[in-house]
């Protein structure tokens, strides 16, 4: 110990001398960088690499980190608070010094002189240390800023009080600042961004006292932010705010994309659209004579316009085809007045298309944007808004998505690593031997008592981290040897098998206490606590009075009959049967709350309450049983039976406060009672579990979400609130208009429109703000819609997401592994019905026997019958054992009459012919494979029910437990039709093998075969896929029109009967062909014959007359289904509907989750707002005032005035499972919520903001029911799609490390690619001039910025602008037409005939062309609606060429890439998309044709034409205005039943629901779940390997050293070639000894073929030097080109290595012999003057250095490219590689 204490501590005082030392350091440090500099350039040596360069400071150390837990314990206490030396090695040379306080937190300061006046010694400057480092400060400032931020919320001004806060604030930097310093050096107060805040938000305050700012005083707002500040200490929360800086860091590439695609469309939408908007309905005149004055009033009067009401918006119309018609009397007048949405809505400049297109893009109230645009220029401009919605909003929204979702897993992950290593060094720096993880060794006898109740601990340690240092001794023995700390499920079972003594407390006295001591004591030690005073060392253990307690009142160990007693309630409530009841009583408890309802019956109601009172003593009773039965303790330890405890406690106080007004919400409590069903129900309780797992993140992601809208509400208050008191108030500019509900008032109406554009609808609001306090909104809203919706609220699906990774979901099943009750009871009644079946069929068989003989079969050698198993006894005679998916059956095959004894040949027919078969191999052979074989022996003869030798082989191979094996199998499919009877019939009835053998039988096959040969044919399928499109178009012409079109109507009368006859035909022929079973065994063909015999049912209608009946005429509309049947017959898109359908399962469980989810808000929203939602209206449908008329008997007591309901209500479950849909697609949500604030009482009329609390019951709904529920879509559809890519995986890839698949993923890209010849440099002298100018990048980037230039002045133009600056873009424009036309001349003299070969160049032409036509024919251009300004618009695209270049847009690149990777899949779901759109369609127009134009319908959306349904129907596939289509079609009033004109409620609501159900949430899903797997696939290709951009790289570098694409480059370019390429793949010169290394072959001709040195860059990028089982062709064939190879560069290396040796050793050979003749006359007249003895010595000398030097290149090693060796050697030079 003593040793120990001697030891110098790393935390010393910060005293003078610990200065001086650091700048005796730092001197020493600069001297020594003098010293090496100077020798560096005396070119003495290498300026050596420095350590100080390479030291971090450690991250663990960090400022405002705690003090990792094993420098605590060595920490001496006395130092807390005071500066100490700086322990981190990183600022040892550093003029710094540090403070531990109190709460362990770690702080730095600099040792200069803070303000140049204090030194670190000052008094002054340590007591603002000493109060900066107390935790009690960083409190009180917390506390300042939450109490400040109460206050901002508060409406009116309290001057007071905010000088308070600013000498608070003052105090607090000027504490800091004596204590840090200012500015100059590291660690003073303004090095830290966030006191520039603080510092910017002090300075304003006492700026504001002298000055008026206005405004600015908002800023003082962003204060809240500093909360963050001290949160970043909470782990959980650290994550989140490091996923969001790092999700808008890397969000940058993503912006750049979206602001570039929205100009475009955006220049595009100003192209079609400017000035198109501003059409109007304008009342005819009955004066023809006016003059043009007096139509120039006429027309510009307001009140002419239709609809003739002052507030409401004017009706859009437009003059071309399928465009809005006006009203009869009305005209339409184009270009009239402002344009929609008080003059916001337009395309009309730059700004505000832009603002559309990224209101499109975010699609907020975008039907409205469509509409008008469609209204006005009719329904062919919907294309623009399909692809903007599909490129714009589904792709780029979701790659917002997918890269937050990506940097919160990386966050994650470098979270895990940190702990990790944390939990490294700890183990490691441990100081005493205690502290390391101590092994606890359990006497048996202590771990379980002898009666068998398992040991637990808790009265003894309260906290489980304290148990994580427990480790048995051996943990891979039994169980029983953890001592078990946590009530875990093993326990439980353990005390429920054992009931006589499972209340049996765990201190049992078999257990000495001093042992559990003993562990208790060495636990503390463990985690670093102080032993408690009952471990003292005074002998006897002192027990404390928790724990006396607990033995007394929690043991129930009582007398023998209590023990019996118990054992016989536990064997009751415990058993399955009683869980059944418990669930079914839940259920049924359900359903009872599920009844309740506006306006029932007494009955009901006295019903529903009686049934509340049983089910509350039914769960009270199982409760107290259960106690009972397992005693106290161990009943709370289940976490289901404390929240049955709740249940019963919260059942029992509603009944016992009945009667007090006001505190019915307890009611709702009841309802927790469905969650009881997650014990019984997998999928309910693998949510629940997630979002408990979830909620500590999302507590953290709350937190910051809380933050984020509190930051906004409390801005938008200080920015606006007076501007809408101004502009509605008396003397305002809308003093006529009502307040607007959604303002900026207070903060609750702040926050609910904060709110607001979380949930993704901003641009209301955003009008509303900017008509009351201009543009100054947009910054606003816009900030508010990024950072709150965009990033933090795909953060919240992302933790989503990442909680529904497949491991989450593994966890959930394997933690709780309890036996289901429920499963085991419905088990029961299975063994029950299964026991019944088995005794009536065993009493009918033996009836049966003795009343017939058995049949007498023909003799059958015994070694037909036996199939040798596993290599065990044969099985005796009998059926012919069959194995089917590695399961025995036995099949009851009798053989043919004809068996005879069998020749070699029928016994043994091959195995392929076998495997040819649809069955499995083992069947018993059929007729189709004896007609396979008939050439064999010539007769058809005998039979095969014996196995050849190989199949028996095959039996033997099945293993009956482990692994399937993996067979690579070639599928050969059978070119002969299966048996017309299944085994079974076979079997049966010998009669059908009879028939088979006679000649009917015979001509019956070969027809069969023919039927079979003509259906696989590809021109019957081709014919049947044209009928089924031509009968979707029969269908979708059927539309309004058609009775005026009577001609039309007959021929599809008669086209429908001619494909029903074709299609029966078809289902014929494959019957014959395929047989009944094979067709009903397969679902595509069920759908066929389900929709056939839909159309038979229709002919048989029609003949029989009674075609006109309702149920035969709804029958018609499933002719809508036909469609369907293209899916099967569609590669791409039945691999979409297989993938969706084995998402069904798990989607259908995600639905019945989300439906329990909604019923809860549902049967609280019925319990609301039941029957309050009435209101009084005047004839006008206008509500009345509350003054006026009060309550519903005076309503309908007054005349003209009616009591109505609001067409959405909660009046029951059902009305409000449709009102909480609405709110959950945010559609229609505002009306509903508006109703629910304003609503007073039961038959009252509701008055405005009466209860505007309500709206927290929509924002908790919106949170769980909308947020959480409908993103479990999308987690529940990628978790699928993973689990299938895994599936698909393919077994080459299973067994390859990870650098091999990358190697192997980078062979196959190689294979796509191949060099191309390169265009040849002309003859002629200035030809070649510009082909060198044209080919240069520069001269591609420089006509980028041109394109750029041009895009800039397009943006320019506006609506109605002068005359001068039209004809300045003009001449502009035109000077950019002639730049593009002489670009395009060179192009064509520099290519020639070769610039046609390049798709950008056609392209280019293409847009020059009708740019020139459009400047000379720009008249009948316009006629022919292109205008030539679009064509330009479409020039930007090019700036894709442009991205290659540019090294810094590999982010883009990777974007774009995965948009293009993405394509094909997205394509396929498009398909699937429309497919459903037609069906809905056909359907649309069969039940809503001829509906009245109310609601969301019109002239131009509606049923009535199949395009018309298509556009409503996509707008409707993203939610949009589903809402106002739901009114429209469920209109039953304001219609009339004699013109047929009328809705059905039910009928709307279940065609509208399913069809976003389908396309809103599974469809539109899975195109997002594509993005996110392709985005994170290309993103890791980027990341770990080579991306298909390198080579096309590597391939147009190639193609200046092999012009003529020999694909041959010559040996001594090579060095040249590898060199000119660029990174990742280049190796800058030298490179010799690298190529060397790499063994690159060398073909004949000393040449290298490109794609071996492609493999050999690939290999040395991805570091990859064992390919093990890596096809040899993975990188494409080499058959069409010359490939020899003799050589390659490692073995001409050691070629020249060996001839130098050669060489050297033959020379000295000869000079040895005397060979070589006399040297050179200058040597000899050099050695004129030497004596002898001299010359001697000299070639003595010569020969000894000759021998050293062979010596030494012996030994040369061979050099790395890793030793970086920087001298070039020539190919001759003397080196082993």
């Amino acid at each position: 110990m003593e040793e120990e204490e001697n030891e110098v501590s790393i935390f010393q005082l910060f005293t003078r001398e610990s200065m001086f030392a650091i700048e005796q350091r730092i001197a020493e440090e600069k001297a020594n960088r003098k010293a090496e500099r100077e020798a560096a350039e005396e070119g003495e040596e290498e300026e050596p690499q420095r350590e100080e360069d390479e030291l971090k400071p450690d991250e663990q150390l960090e400022i405002g980190k705690k003090l990792p837990t094993y420098m605590q314990n060595d920490f001496p206490r006395e130092l807390m608070g005071k500066p100490i030396e700086d322990f981190d090695d990183y600022y040892a040379n550093k003029l710094s010094f540090a403070v531990v306080a109190r709460d362990w937190t770690i702080f730095r300061f600099s040792a200069t002189k803070a303000l140049y006046i204090l030194t670190p010694f000052n008094p002054l400057r340590r007591i603002s240390i000493c109060i900066l480092t107390h935790p009690c400060f960083n409190l009180c400032v917390i506390l300042t800023i939450i109490v400040n931020c109460v206050f901002m919320a508060m409406n009116g001004s309290f001057p007071t009080m905010e000088k308070i806060f600013t000498v608070i604030y003052t105090i607090e930097a000027i504490v800091k600042i004596l204590s840090r310093g200012y500015i100059m050096t590291d660690f003073t107060y303004l090095r830290d961004p966030w006191n520039w805040l603080d510092f910017s938000v002090i300075s304003l305050a006492y700026i504001t006292i002298f000055v008026e700012l206005g405004n600015l005083s908002a800023l003082r707002t962003f204060r809240v932010l500093r909360a963050l500040k001290t949160v970043a200490v909470i782990p959980g929360l650290k994550t989140i705010v490091g996923a969001l800086l790092e999700a808008v860091r890397r969000l940058r590439d993503v912006m750049i994309l979206t602001v570039f695609m929205l100009s475009i469309f955006a220049l595009i939408g100003m192209q079609m659209y400017m000035g198109a908007l501003r059409s109007k309905c304008v009342l005819n005149t009955d004066n023809p004579n006016m003059t043009d004055e007096e139509y120039f009033d006429h027309i510009w009067d307001r009140s002419n316009w239709y609809p003739q009401e002052q507030f409401s918006e004017p009706l859009l119309c437009g003059n071309s085809t399928g465009a809005g018609d006006c009203p009869d009397n009305f005209t339409c007048i184009p270009e009239l007045h402002s344009n929609p949405n008080y003059n916001y809505t337009s395309f009309d400049h730059f700004g505000v298309a832009l603002l559309c297109a990224f209101r499109l893009m975010t699609q907020d109230y975008w039907e409205n944007l469509y509409m008008l645009v469609l209204r006005a220029n009719g329904p062919w401009n919907c294309l623009y808004f399909i692809i903007v919605i599909l490129l714009g909003s589904f792709y780029l929204v979701n790659l917002i998505l997918a890269i937050v979702a990506m940097s919160y897993d990386e966050q994650q992950k470098q979270d895990k690593a940190d702990e990790e290593n944390e939990a490294i060094e700890l183990a490691m720096n441990s100081p005493e031997p205690h502290m390391r993880t101590i092994t606890v060794v359990v006497p048996p006898g202590m771990t379980r008592s002898p009666t068998g109740s398992n040991l637990s601990l808790p009265p003894y340690n309260g906290k489980d981290k304290e148990t994580a240092s427990i480790q048995s001794e051996k943990p891979s023995e039994d169980h029983a040897h953890h001592p078990t700390v946590k009530g875990s499920q093993s326990d439980r079972e353990g005390e429920k098998k054992s009931h006589p003594n499972s209340c049996r407390t765990p201190s049992v006295p078999d257990v000495d206490m001093k042992d559990v001591t003993v562990i208790r004591e060495l636990l503390e030690t463990a985690s670093g606590h102080r032993g408690s005073f009952m471990s003292s060392d005074l002998g006897e253990p002192v027990i404390p009075l928790k724990d006396r307690l607990y033995l007394k009142f929690c043991s129930w160990t009582c007398c023998p009959c209590w023990v019996m007693f118990q054992k016989g309630i536990a064997w009751f409530i415990l058993d399955a049967f009683v869980d059944l009841f418990i669930t079914i009583c839940i259920l049924v408890n359900t359903a009872f709350m599920a009844l309740d309802q506006y306006g029932m019956s007494k009955s009901l109601a006295n019903t529903l309450t009686n049934g509340n009172y049983v089910f509350t003593a039914i769960f009270a009773t199982e409760a107290f049983l259960k106690v009972i039965a397992l005693g106290p303790v161990v009943y709370l330890k289940d976490r289901w039976n404390c929240f049955d405890g709740i249940i019963v406690f919260l059942s029992f106080l509603e009944l016992a406060l009945d009667g007090v007004s006001g505190l019915s919400v307890l009611r709702s409590f009841r309802l927790l009672r469905v969650f009881k069903l997650a014990k019984s129900w997998p999928t309910l309780n693998m949510l629940i579990s997630i979002v408990a797992k979830t909620v500590g993140t999302l507590g953290n992601l709350t937190f910051v979400l809380g933050i984020v809208v509190f930051i906004f509400a409390v801005m938008g208050q200080q920015l606006f609130s007076n501007s809408y008191k101004d502009a509605y108030g008396e003397n305002g500019t809308y003093a006529a208009e009502p307040y607007p509900r959604w303002n900026f008032d207070d903060f609750l109406h702040s926050f609910m429109i904060v709110f607001r554009v979380l949930c993704g609808e901003w641009i209301e609001s955003m009008w509303g703000c900017r008509r009351v306090a201009g543009i100054h909104c947009i910054p606003f809203f816009l900030m508010t819609m990024v950072l709150g919706n965009l990033v933090v609220l795909n953060l919240f699906l992302a933790c989503l997401l990442s909680a529904f990774g497949a491991d989450s979901l593994q966890d959930s099943g394997t933690e709780d592994a309890e036996p289901n009750k429920l499963l085991e009871a419905i088990d029961r009644f299975k063994r029950f019905g299964a026991y019944v079946k088995v005794n009536i069929i065993v009493c009918v068989k033996v009836k049966m026997q003795r009343k017939s003989k058995p049949p007498i079969l023909p003799v059958v050698s015994p070694s037909l019958s036996r199939v040798e198993l596993n290599g065990k006894e044969p099985i005796s005679d009998g059926p012919t054992p069959v194995i089917r998916n590695g399961k025995l059956e036995k099949t009851h095959e009798p053989p043919t009459p004809t068996a005879t004894k069998p020749t070699a040949d029928s016994a043994t027919f091959s195995v392929k012919d076998m495997d040819k078969q649809s069955e499995s191999s083992t069947r018993p052979a059929s007729r189709a494979t004896l007609k396979s074989h008939k050439d064999m022996d010539g007769s058809s003869s005998g039979s095969c029910s014996t196995l050849s030798e190989d199949a028996k082989e095959r039996l033997n191979m099945v293993d009956a437990e482990g692994d399937p094996e993996i067979n690579e199998v070639d599928v050969v499919f059978a070119n002969y039709p299966d048996d017309c009877w299944c085994q079974i019939i076979r079997s049966r009835c010998p009669c059908c093998i009879r028939f088979e053998n006679s000649d009917t039988g015979k001509k019956w096959w070969s027809l069969r075969c023919k039927a079979y040969a003509m259906v696989e044919h590809n021109y019957f399928e081709s014919f049947i896929i044209i009928m089924i499109l031509a009968s979707s178009l029969a269908l979708a012409i059927e539309d309004i029109y058609l009775p005026e079109r009577p001609i039309l109507k007959e021929i599809l009368y008669y086209m429908d009967k001619v494909f029903t006859t074709v299609f029966i035909i078809e289902m014929f022929i494959k019957w014959v062909a395929f047989g009944y079973k094979k067709y009903f065994t397969d679902a595509w063909c069920w759908l066929d014959f389900v929709i056939v015999l839909i159309s038979i049912v229709m002919l048989v209608a029609e003949t029989m007359g009674i075609g006109e009946v309702g149920a035969f005429k709804a029958m018609r509309t499933l002719r809508a289904l036909r469609p369907l049947r293209a899916i099967s017959r569609w590669e791409g898109m039945r691999v979409v509907v297989n993938a969706l359908i084995k998402a069904i399962p798990s989607i259908f469980n995600v639905l019945l989750v989300c439906l329990v989810f909604w019923l809860i808000f549902g049967i609280i929203g019925v319990q609301f707002f039941s029957g309050k939602f009435f209101k009084c209206v005047d004839a006008e449908e206008n509500k009345v005032l509350p003054e006026e008329i009060p309550n519903k008997t005076m309503c309908l007591n007054t005349e003209g005035y009616k009591w109505i309901n609001a067409a959405v209500n909660f009046d029951n479950v059902l009305n409000a499972y449709l009102a909480l849909f609405q709110v959950a697609t945010y559609k229609g949500w505002t009306i509903i919520m508006d109703d629910a604030i304003d609503i007073t009482g039961d038959d009252k009329q509701p008055f405005r903001e009466n209860s505007i609390l309500y709206y927290l019951y929509f924002v908790f709904f919106i949170i769980f029911g909308s947020f959480f529920t409908l993103n479990l879509f999308i987690g529940v559809i990628i978790e699928n799609f993973n689990q299938q890519k895994k599936k698909a995986g393919g077994s080459l890839e299973l067994f390859m490390t990870e650098d091999q698949k990358k190697y192997y993923k980078a062979m196959k890209r190689m294979a796509s690619k191949a060099p191309q010849k390169s265009i040849p440099r002309p003859e002629m002298k200035i030809a070649a001039i510009i082909f060198d100018i044209t080919s240069n990048q520069m001269f591609d980037i420089g006509i980028m910025l041109v394109i750029m230039l041009n895009m800039v002045t397009m943006a320019m133009e506006h609506y109605k602008q002068t005359e001068l600056f039209t004809n300045v873009l003009y001449y502009i424009n035109l000077s950019f037409i002639i730049i593009f036309t002489i670009e395009c001349l060179l192009k064509i003299i520099g290519l020639r005939q070769y610039y046609f070969k390049i798709p950008w160049n056609i392209f280019d032409f293409v847009v020059v062309v009708l740019s020139v036509l459009g400047i000379a024919l720009s008249d009948a251009m316009e006629a022919f609606f292109v205008s030539p300004t679009l064509l330009r618009v479409v020039r930007v695209f090019r700036v894709g060429r442009v991205l290659r270049l540019v090294k810094s847009a590999k982010g883009i690149r990777t974007l774009l890439f995965s948009l293009a990777v993405s394509l094909p899949a997205l394509f396929n779901i498009g398909l699937l998309l429309f497919l459903v759109m037609f069906i809905y369609a056909t359907f649309g127009m069969n039940f809503f044709m001829h509906v009245k134009h109310t609601g969301g319908l019109d002239d131009c959306f509606n049923f009535e034409t199949f395009g018309r349904s298509i556009i409503l129907l996509f707008q409707m596939c993203t939610s949009a205005g589903w809402d106002g289509a739901l009114a429209g079609l469920s209109n039953e009033e304001d219609c009339s039943d004699e013109e047929g004109n009328c809705g059905t409620y039910e009928m709307a609501v279940f065609y509208l629901v399913t069809y976003l159900v389908i396309s809103f949430l599974v469809v539109v899903n899975m195109y997002i779940a594509v993005i996110l797997e392709n985005f994170s696939q290309a993103t890791e290709d980027v990341q770990q390997g080579l991306t298909p951009d390198d080579f096309d790289m590597y391939y147009e570098k190639w193609e200046k050293f092999d012009p003529d694409a020999t694909q041959f480059i010559a040996l001594e370019k090579l060095s040249d070639f590898v060199d000119y390429l660029e990174e990742p793949l280049r190796l800058p010169k030298p490179n010799h000894f690298l190529l060397v290394k790499l063994d690159i072959a060398i073909c004949e001709g000393d040449k290298c073929f490109c794609r071996d040195i492609l493999d050999a860059l690939t290999k040395n990028f991805l570091g990859t030097s064992d390919t093990g089982d890596i096809p040899a062709d993975a990188g494409g064939p080499k058959e069409n080109v010359e490939y020899k190879p003799i050589s390659s560069t490692l073995m001409r290396q050691k070629e020249h290595y060996a001839a130098r040796l050669i060489q050297k050793a033959y020379r000295a050979y000869r000079r040895r012999r005397g060979e070589l003749g006399a040297p050179p006359m200058s040597y000899d007249e050099a050695m004129a003057d030497t004596t002898p003895q001299e010359k001697t010595d000299i070639e003595k000398k010569g020969d000894e250095n000759e021998d050293k030097i062979e010596k030494k290149e012996e030994e040369t090693e061979v050099i790395t490219p890793s030793e970086q060796k920087t001298v070039e050697l020539g190919p001759d030079s003397d080196v082993v590689a």
